[in-house]
């Protein structure tokens, strides 16, 4: 199955130079975990729930840092014709829990965990897809961990 076929094309952005408190409203608003930090339209980072949660502990004032200064900026992406589970196997692999999805470069939607495993195990109970019930397995011991 392919990335595009389970993917949210309705995406929540913000702009770098919006401060902190603007995209965690939004992520709240939205019902989010992370959202897209865009120049214009083109991608420039994601900001996430870890992200609010490391800078919590450091103490800033949310009104005076700027998204764009916190956000993650070596981005990893996938292509809307890549398969799920090589989405899977990304976000074992590089402990992360939203993907953007890009065309080139345009922001075509994001994909997140919750998306992958209700995947994976629908085709694992479907098909018994040892590959699948792998990728199920990795993302499921890297949440209890």
């Amino acid at each position: 199955m392919a990335v595009a076929d389970v993917m949210a094309f309705r995406v929540v952005k913000v702009s770098p130079e919006d401060p902190v408190r603007v995209a965690i409203a939004r992520m709240l608003e939205e019902n989010v975990g992370s959202v897209a930090v865009c120049d214009g339209e083109r991608l420039a980072g994601i900001f996430t729930e870890r992200d609010v949660l490391r800078l919590t502990a450091e103490g800033p004032d949310f009104d005076e840092v700027r998204v764009g200064d916190v956000m993650t900026t070596q981005l990893v992406t996938l292509s809307p014709h890549d398969d799920i589970l090589d989405a899977a196997r990304l976000m074992g692999e590089r402990k992360i829990r939203h993907l953007p999805v890009l065309e080139g470069e345009n922001l075509l939607g994001m994909v997140g965990i919750r998306e992958v495993v209700r995947v994976l195990v629908e085709r694992l109970w479907r098909t018994h897809d040892p590959e699948a019930r792998e990728r199920a397995r990795e993302l499921l011991d890297r949440q209890n961990a």
